[in-house]
């Protein structure tokens, strides 16, 4: 009978009172959490920084638009036309007659 599970591989029952296993199997358990942890905190930062950039692209978009129509406000502003009228209505200010103009050399 010895010889027939002589070349047989046989497992020796564990002995449940050797607790290496449970530690090696806590540790492992641990381990395994702690790279999901990472994993999931990993994702959540990948996430806020996908709202931030779609926040900060609208942002953009408006700030652009404002610089846009204050560019057309600058220029109506600046016309020769605008500062002409501003000048004669609000300030009464004329053109000098000609003799009034003196030509430096």
């Amino acid at each position: 009978m010895q010889d027939i599970l002589f070349g047989q591989d046989v497992r020796v029952r564990r002995n449940l009172r050797n607790m290496r296993f449970l530690y090696l199997a806590v540790v492992v358990g641990a381990l395994f959490l702690g790279v999901v942890m990472v994993f999931i905190w990993c994702r959540m930062k990948v996430v806020n920084i996908g709202y931030e950039i779609s926040k900060a692209s609208v942002e953009k978009k408006a700030l652009m638009d404002k610089n846009s129509r204050l560019r057309i406000e600058l220029g109506k502003l600046k016309s020769p036309e605008r500062i002409e009228r501003v000048a004669r209505a609000e300030l009464g200010l004329i053109y000098p007659a000609s003799e009034r103009i003196v030509t430096v050399r």
